[in-house]
């Protein structure tokens, strides 16, 4: 077993450990928060991508990719190198894809209004240098076979795609870097526990691990030397499929929790009969004490009232508002008890409903 065997299985592992989480995640938002964001479709294509990235790899493996270029015959070596440039092209698009399905899915959780400009800007200026990357890689030469088919078809090559390429994976990395740092920023504002806070955050910060790896990939690229593609390129494919497939993990990890916590059998909360008819409205509950003061006569009466006279209760749990099923409650969740939708009290109260503009919709 070469090298290029050693590649073709480990992109086959990434391949389908990324799928399994793309069908995971698909579950909980369909059939769990029941419902499924543009975010959720950009991780799915993803994956498909990741996919096909395994595929091209594996037949570019067969004509040679992986061993000495200067073995193989004229034939093989042209095929070899054509199907990298096809698997290139979709391990290019499929981190640009990962990178805005983390977008995506932060810009639909993030208040502040700087958040969501820096978050469009790093998603934009990704997603414009990656296509801008695909079409190089095709139009280095003239003509565009000269690439590839080097030793039978003269040419003029026309751009040097490896400084650029580089320069794509360290703004990738940054990228990385600059997700995993947003959540910190958001999440302190949430209604829950330091400690709570941190396992969230840092599990919405794994896109590190996936920075590292373009780091790793950078650097390997930068020092790769092009006359022995087809051994030499090696690492650098190996490094570009594991940089997708840990920013998947990263990213599909977080949004599993409500599976997860419906797995150690808690009380789903995500069934969408609470639901507003406005999906762009979120109910907001006021409660008054009845004994104190009455209600506003601007607001509309729910008619609910509960009380609760347990004398053994050391703590009651905090209240919870039901919002839109792609808010932050929805999308990373808090529970940590089964009275979710109770509001405990000590004397009677009455809850009033008014209607808000949703703060999270774009």
């Amino acid at each position: 077993m070469h090298r290029g065997h050693e590649l073709a299985c480990a992109m086959w592992v990434l391949a389908a450990l990324s799928l399994a989480l793309v069908v995971l995640r698909l579950y909980t938002r369909i059939r769990i928060v029941k419902f499924i964001g543009a975010e959720d479709y950009m991780y799915a294509c993803t994956g498909v991508f990741l996919l096909l990235f395994a595929i091209f790899i594996q037949i570019s493996v067969y004509y040679g990719l992986g061993q000495n270029f200067w073995t193989l015959s004229i034939d093989d070596t042209s095929n070899a190198i054509f199907w990298t440039y096809v698997a290139n092209s979709f391990a290019i698009t499929g981190n640009a894809m990962a990178k805005l399905s983390m977008g995506l899915f932060l810009l639909r959780v993030v208040q502040a209004r700087w958040h969501k400009i820096a978050l469009w800007a790093a998603v934009i200026i990704t997603v414009a240098t990656s296509i801008a990357l695909t079409i190089m890689l095709w139009n280095q030469t003239t003509p565009v076979k000269a690439s590839w088919d080097v030793l039978r078809t003269p040419g003029k090559w026309n751009i040097r795609i490896q400084p650029m390429s580089v320069g794509l994976g360290v703004w990738s990395s940054v990228c990385d870097f600059f997700f995993a740092v947003i959540p910190w920023l958001f999440i302190q504002s949430l209604p829950m526990s330091q400690r709570e806070k941190f396992m969230l955050a840092g599990g919405m910060s794994l896109g590190v691990i996936a920075g590292a790896c373009g780091i790793t990939r950078t650097v390997v690229l930068s020092r790769l030397n092009v006359f022995n593609y087809t051994l030499n390129f090696v690492p650098y494919f190996a490094w570009a499929g594991a940089e997708i497939a840990v920013a998947m993990i990263c990213i599909g990890i977080p949004t599993l929790r409500p599976l997860y916590l419906k797995t150690r059998g808690f009380a789903s909360a995500y069934s969408n009969q609470y639901r507003s008819n406005n999906a762009s409205e979120l109910p907001r509950f006021i409660m008054y004490d009845l004994k104190a003061s009455k209600p506003s006569p601007r607001v509309r009466d729910s008619g609910f009232s509960h009380t609760r006279t347990d004398s053994n209760l050391s703590r009651p749990p905090a209240a919870y508002t039901k919002a839109r099923n792609d808010s932050v409650d929805d999308i990373i969740s808090e529970y940590q008890n089964q009275h979710v939708g109770v509001i405990w009290v000590k004397n009677e109260v009455r809850i009033q409903e008014d209607v808000a503009e949703w703060p999270l919709r774009n």
